[in-house]
């Protein structure tokens, strides 16, 4: 049997102190000390795997003797025993009850409102100055919850938008520092840090519940997520249907609005890579809104987001607890030990990947993929578990990408140093200044609406 490799650190507190590095704890330990190592956290070990067969091991073929750890306790704060953090036969309940929603067909008519929402943000844009500096990572979180809004709920919460995002921030930061935290506190003591907390998520909930009372007024369930919730509710709680429908509203718009985000930083480093987004969103797309026979022409576009969350993956690891001894490629693991997968470290294996932190979207052609283990890129997760909408979010990360490409030139502000915010997900810590520039007119409104 082998061991893990201890990874040296502070007495007592063993990596504690160096947990807010995050990724980039991770990918020196590995650079240093190999692909199966050990950590301590305090009181607590922490596995890392960052061989691809292991995880598909953890991940896929002995999935049942792993459920998500004791770590999601902060995310439960927030989402409940949604989608993302429900086990057994609940999460198996819920997830039959909302796969129909996420099939082609269904996703297909997604595509209408998605390119409406991009044009809206797009003749926004129009009336600001050239050259004017946006938060671009803003601009992407409003975007991606009014479409997820207007998709799955069948509801403009463009309104709604600043406020729950500020309380999204909050709470998902919340939530980091409660993961992070040696001793976790009852969130019901009236700390200030814990009364903004709940004050953060009641502005949450009333957006989810408010969702949820004006569709049962209508009488009303349709064919949207929320729709399907409703019509199931006989057999779901009011406690799980709000979990469920924040637990959608929230995964569904913070992951894709990330990738966005880092994308754009990527190509501000890349002007000749921009280029060919822009090329090609001319070619395919002309004067013209783009249409879900477009999404399969659009393939460098894709090849650029592909490689975008290969280098920042919006969610970076992935935990699960031992429920039972096992064996991992040879590496005993004890019952209740916490094993974790690094999208980070993984997506970067210099075994796996050539010149693995460099930019290169062409390493997405379809000879490179075959040549590549499949279990080394995991942007959505792997296994039963994975990512539910992740069709989803590389539809909408492709018309979005393909629209703005198309009219505009993001520029990063010279000499802006762009960090990393590495909790649930990888948020740029200040977001991302850009400058406007402007490629072309926008298409007429009338091409919109056809």
């Amino acid at each position: 049997m082998v061991s893990f490799v201890d990874v040296p650190g502070k007495p007592v507190v063993g990596h504690l102190l160096d947990i807010h590095e995050g990724p980039e704890l991770l990918m020196r330990s590995v650079r240093s000390h190999g692909d199966y190592l050990r950590f301590r956290f305090g009181p607590y070990s922490w596995l890392l795997v960052n061989d691809p067969e292991a995880v598909r091991h953890v991940l896929v073929k002995n999935h049942d003797n792993y459920v998500k750890s004791r770590n999601y306790v902060a995310l439960k704060l927030a989402i409940g025993k949604g989608l993302v953090t429900s086990e057994g036969e609940l999460w198996k309940r819920q997830r039959r009850l909302m796969q129909p929603i996420f099939t082609p067909r269904n996703l297909d008519g997604f595509v209408a409102p998605m390119v409406r929402c991009t044009r809206d943000m797009l003749e926004r844009w129009s009336s600001i100055e050239e050259g004017t500096v946006i938060d671009l990572h803003q601009e992407m979180m409003r975007l991606t919850f009014r479409i997820v809004g207007m998709t799955l709920m069948s509801k403009d919460l463009e309104r709604d938008a600043d406020e729950f995002g500020e309380a999204v921030s909050h709470v998902l930061e919340f939530a980091n520092r409660y993961t992070e935290s040696a001793v976790r506190l009852p969130i019901e003591l009236p700390l200030p840090s814990h009364r903004r907390f709940r004050r953060e998520l009641g502005k949450l909930d009333a957006v989810v519940h408010g969702l949820i009372r004006e569709r049962r007024r209508d009488g009303e369930t349709g064919n949207d997520l929320l729709g399907m919730l409703l019509g199931a509710s006989e057999t779901m709680s009011d406690q799980q249907l709000r979990d469920e429908v924040m637990t959608m509203i929230l995964a569904g718009h913070e992951t894709t609005a990330v990738a966005l985000s880092w994308t754009w930083f990527f190509l501000s480093q890349h002007p000749a890579v921009a280029r060919q987004v822009f090329a090609e969103a001319r070619d395919v797309l002309g004067d013209r809104e783009p249409t879900v026979e477009d999404l399969d022409q659009l393939v460098y576009t894709e090849r650029v987001l592909q490689e975008s969350m290969r280098l920042h993956p919006p969610v970076w690891a992935i935990e699960r607890d031992a429920l039972g001894p096992d064996v991992i490629e040879g590496h005993a693991i004890e019952k209740g030990t916490t094993v974790g997968v690094s999208a980070w470290t993984l997506h970067r294996h210099p075994d796996h990947w050539e010149n693995p932190e460099g930019f290169d979207p062409d390493r997405w052609t379809e000879e490179r993929v075959a040549a590549r283990p499949r279990w080394v890129y995991l942007p959505f997760g792997a296994g039963p578990r994975v990512c539910i909408g992740s069709r989803f979010a590389m539809i909408e990360t492709k018309l979005a990408l393909a629209m703005m490409a198309r009219e505009y030139d993001l520029q990063l502000l010279p000499g802006k140093k762009i960090t990393m915010d590495p909790g649930i997900t990888l948020r740029p810590r200040h977001g991302i200044p850009m400058r406007l520039l402007r490629r072309r007119p926008p298409p007429r409104r009338r091409a919109a609406a056809a």
